[in-house]
Order: C-alpha cells, then structure tokens, then sequence
C-alpha cells in the first residue's frame, strides 16, 4: 500500500459553514446553504473567532517584530501606523537590541502594567529603555517605553516585541481558516453550537453539540501550546543552610 504524501488538507469558509449547518440539521445531504444562511453563519464564524483569541497565546499566532527607537517614548502600532502590522492583542516579551556590535548584543525589558508604568518617576528622564507598557486600543495600540531613549539609544538600538497578533477574519466563500488544520472540527462543531438556537435545535440536542464543540476545542488548544519545563528547588538560605 502507498500513502499520498498530501498533507495540506483544509477547509475553505464555505466548506467549514456547510458542515455546521449540516450538523444542526438546517440542510441535508448533497444540499448547500442558502445565500442568506451563508451571510448569517459568516457572522456567526468570525465573532466565534475573536471569542477563541480569548483562549490564550496558541503558537501559531506568536510573532515579532523589530522597530528602531526615536526621540520618544510612545509608538502607535497597526496597520498603517509607526510600525506597520497588525495591533497585537498582548506583547508577551520585549528585548533592546544593540546594533553597534558584531555580535548583538540583547537586554531584556520588563513589562509593565499600566498601574507599574505610571508610578515610574523621572519620565521625561532619558537612557536606555529598560520597561515597557502596551496599550491595546481599537484598532491600533500604543507601545509605551521608559526612559525616553537617549542619543546613543537612538542611534544603535532597537526594540523587538514578541506578541500575540489577531486572528484574520473570514471574508471571501473560498477563504480558509487563519488555523492549523487540526482545529477543523473545533470550527465546524463551535459553529454548530452557535447556530443551533437560530434553526430551533431542541436543547438536549444543543446540549449534545455543546459537549462535541467542547471537546474538539479542548483537544485543539491542548496541542496548540508551546511545551516549556520548569524546575523547583529548595530556597537553602530560607532554611537556613545558605550564608
């Protein structure tokens, strides 16, 4: 036996909206959905995509980017802004790049709340940027950095943020999801749900989808995440083991 070697399966938007209308029954075998069933269950999709942002940091979604510093310390990001890409929902990690040696060297930053940032004193003080502060607005954010950076700063050093960037929306009927494919089900059976109320799907059977919708998103998040290990050890000076 031969296998196909193809592994780029995947499902466009109205291939994805089909399957779930199938399952709460709206259209029946070898049928497609209305124009109208199409418009609503777009809806339905894309707002269920932002609900799933709120689920964590999944690995596909982690990017970076690198901007250089000015004389200030507030950057607009976004389409179309000082650093051109899409806002990120949360920055995760920042470190300042030093661009005037042949091996680069990197300073960690320390990410602050907006509670920590404004109980910082001195700000018009300047130096090297040691914390940052994001600030996710709609539809772009505001990246806030201390100390203002100085001539050397400017002249030598860059910010690279690593962030959790949105998930695209559905546009087009030939669009496929901004997933892994492995997340197939937990679209189909989490528009299922969603869609069951407005076809009139008795609530056992709601509840039924639900458990299917739960499962398949529970499995897709549990791969979806970066695998790390940590390690714990006695605190020796604590016992009183340590000078």
């Amino acid at each position: 036996m031969s296998t196909s070697g193809v592994t780029t399966f995947e499902l466009n938007r109205d291939q994805i909206i089909n399957a779930a209308l199938r399952k709460v029954g709206a259209v029946s075998e070898g049928q497609a959905a209305t124009a109208q069933n199409i418009i609503d269950a777009t809806i339905a999709l894309n707002a269920m995509l932002k609900a799933f942002q709120e689920e964590g940091m999944p690995l596909w979604a982690i990017k970076e980017t690198i901007f250089p510093l000015t004389a200030t310390r507030k950057y607009n990001i976004g389409l179309g802004q000082t650093i051109n890409t899409p806002a990120p929902l949360k920055i995760i990690q920042a470190t300042l790049l030093d661009t005037n040696t042949d091996a680069q060297n990197i300073l960690p930053m320390n990410i602050y709340t907006h509670y920590d940032y404004n109980l910082l004193t001195t700000q018009d003080s300047a130096g090297y940027p040691i914390h940052l502060m994001y600030e996710p607005l709609l539809p772009t954010g505001v990246i806030n950095i201390w100390p203002t950076p100085d001539p050397y700063s400017i002249q030598y050093r860059q910010i690279r943020i690593v962030y959790q960037r949105p998930f695209e929306d559905f546009v087009a009927a030939t669009d496929t999801p901004d997933f892994p494919s492995y997340w197939s089900e937990a679209l189909i059976y989490g528009l299922a749900w969603r869609l069951a109320p407005e076809f009139g799907v008795p609530i056992p059977d709601r509840q039924l989808i639900s458990k299917e919708a739960t499962y398949h998103l529970d499995k897709a998040l549990s791969f979806g995440t970066e695998e790390g290990s940590f390690s714990i050890q006695p605190n020796w000076t604590y016992l009183g083991y340590g000078y």
